[in-house]
């Protein structure tokens, strides 16, 4: 049987599996007994003299390309298998950390920062124009009420004492004159009014001299009204010049000195003068905290509380409770509240920076949630609620106090709701999700 190049029902045909892809098994092709022939047999790996091998060569390289082509849509169909096998394999339920939303204790502390002042504290300026003559006292030094501190030199003063005092002097003399001129008029007015009785001068005469002693008394009067007013302008040039003594008001110590010794320095108000020294008294200080407004109501007068100091580790101290202002501020919402410290020792210094610790008792308790669980979005305030199966809610809430790590929700939530802390995008409202508390315990 001879093969020819345009015979194709002479070709083996390969049918492909309708289900899985692989081919089918060749048919048989039945073949004839090759007749004998006197030609010797070919040589193994020769061509057949007198028949081209080329119909041979072609038959085998379709009967190749037929089996890859085969192999390839094997390979396709079982790749569609496995994708669509996987995309009907449910996905993982993603693990959230979660926390409690839980009361707060009746009982709780509240830790404030607080500025320490001196109990009493005062600029010494100058009450007469001069020049510092000499300081008693320094930077740092402790000064006795009534002790002098510093001398001012005044000549301006000296001299306007000086006047004010010979002024004086003639404004007794001036009364002595009224007086002997008084005496004189009264002396002629009994006279003449002798001699009316006897008819020896005329009425009009008599009280000519009767009202002429009335001058000389007004005169006297005046006398005393001008010597008491130059007394005065004595004593206020004297109280003017003592000044020039600086004294201390209280006892305490020296914080600042701004003068050297040759300084010029004025009167006038604290504003248009120089301050020459500041005394504070630091045997007492005083605390000033700023409560916020929902924790005004609960502190009351003398009520301790603890103090920390920065300057002191480890140290406690103790602060009362003194007095509070009557309003809110209404820029900070806060409230002032003063306490007094004892510091007899003299540890603490004025301008000390404090933590102050209140134990308070409160009638409600807020609930509160970490701040890292809030949500703000464009349709309000909102947190992830974890429910009971597992699914997750948007859930609105309204907020109150901010306590930084934790912040008090007014409505939205109860006790014992579940919520996401660090919430993101990526979950879904209604997305099944599976909790983890903070601590780690499923």
């Amino acid at each position: 049987m001879s093969m020819t190049p345009n015979s194709e029902s002479q070709l083996p045909r390969i049918n492909l599996h309708p289900e899985q892809g692989k081919p089918w098994p060749a048919p048989l092709i039945p073949t004839s007994p090759r007749p004998p022939s006197a030609e010797p047999a070919p040589v193994p790996g020769s061509a057949p003299k007198g028949r081209s091998s080329a119909p041979l060569v072609m038959a085998v390289a379709l009967l190749a390309l037929a089996g890859g082509g085969a192999f390839v849509v094997h390979r396709a169909l079982h790749r569609s298998e496995a994708l669509q096998d996987a995309a009907t394999e449910p996905s993982a339920i993603p693990i959230v950390k979660v926390v409690a939303v839980k009361h707060t204790a009746p009982e709780q502390t509240l830790t404030l920062p607080g500025s320490t002042l001196a109990d009493q504290q005062t600029p010494l300026y100058a009450r007469v124009n001069g020049y510092l003559k000499s300081f008693a006292f320094d930077l740092g030094d402790t000064v006795k009420k009534g002790q002098l501190v510093a001398e001012i030199d005044s000549p301006e003063v000296d001299q306007q004492l000086r006047q004010a005092r010979a002024t004086l002097g003639v404004a007794q003399a001036a009364l002595l004159q009224a007086q002997a001129n008084q005496e004189l008029a009264k002396v002629a007015s009994d006279r003449w009014a002798g001699l009316v009785k006897e008819k020896a001068v005329s009425q009009q005469e008599a009280d000519e001299k009767r009202l002429t002693l009335a001058a000389r008394e007004a005169d006297v009067e005046a006398a005393r009204a001008a010597i008491k007013a130059q007394e005065a302008n004595v004593k206020r040039l004297e109280e003017l010049s003592s000044f020039k003594q600086i004294l201390a008001p209280f006892d305490g110590v020296i914080t600042a000195r701004n003068v050297e010794i040759g300084t010029l320095v004025s009167e006038g108000s604290p504003t248009g003068a120089r301050e020459l020294f500041l005394m504070v008294q630091e045997r007492t200080l005083r605390l000033h905290v700023m409560v916020p407004e929902p924790f005004a109501p609960s502190i009351h007068e003398g009520m301790e509380a603890p103090l920390a100091f920065g300057a002191w580790p480890g140290s406690t101290f103790t602060g009362k409770v003194s007095r509070m202002s009557g309003a809110i501020d209404p820029a900070s919402r806060t409230r002032l509240v003063e306490l007094l410290v004892p510091n007899a020792d003299g540890r603490l210094l004025p301008g000390m920076y404090a933590q102050v610790t209140f134990s308070l008792h409160r009638q409600g308790q807020p609930l509160l949630m970490p701040s890292n669980a809030l949500l703000i979005r464009p349709e309000g305030t909102l947190v992830a609620l974890v429910r009971k199966d597992g699914a997750v809610h948007y859930q609105k809430v309204q907020v109150g106090r901010d306590f930084g790590t934790e912040i008090e929700i007014v409505s939205g939530l109860e006790e014992g709701d579940t919520v996401m802390s660090n919430p993101g995008t990526v979950i879904r409202e209604g997305q099944k999700v599976e909790p983890q508390s903070e601590k780690g315990s499923r």
